[in-house]
């Protein structure tokens, strides 16, 4: 498989939007924690204002940044819809870490011995 080269503009462009990307997802999941908290405490959230879920969603943030956003990370990388956002280095597969081993040509029902 060919390996595509970024331009310099290109690949900083990309390394925005991935940033983007984690501290959109890492926003969302400390407004949703604070809803989960209000909610817990038996808040209806139509009775709060958006302006005070995000004034505690920042104080979130604040105090639990760091480990939102590596889960933020964890998911444009494992996730199939935010395939987009990842960096290009994400991209990379190659059997470098494999080329010693050795490739097996019988199938797996040879293998098990079925007949």
């Amino acid at each position: 498989m060919a390996t595509r080269i970024l331009s310099p503009n290109r690949l900083a462009q990309k390394l925005r939007d991935h940033r983007q990307a984690v501290m959109v997802l890492a926003r969302r999941s400390a407004i949703k924690a604070i809803k989960a908290k209000l909610r817990a405490q038996g808040i209806r959230l139509t009775l709060v204002l958006p302006k005070d879920i995000n004034v505690l969603a920042n104080d979130y943030l604040a105090q639990h940044g760091e480990r939102l956003r590596v889960e933020a990370a964890h998911a444009i990388a494992t996730y199939p819809g935010l395939a987009r956002w990842r960096l290009p280095c994400a991209d990379i597969s190659t059997d470098a870490q494999k080329e010693n081993e050795p490739r097996s040509i019988t199938s797996a029902v040879q293998m098990s011995g079925a007949q």
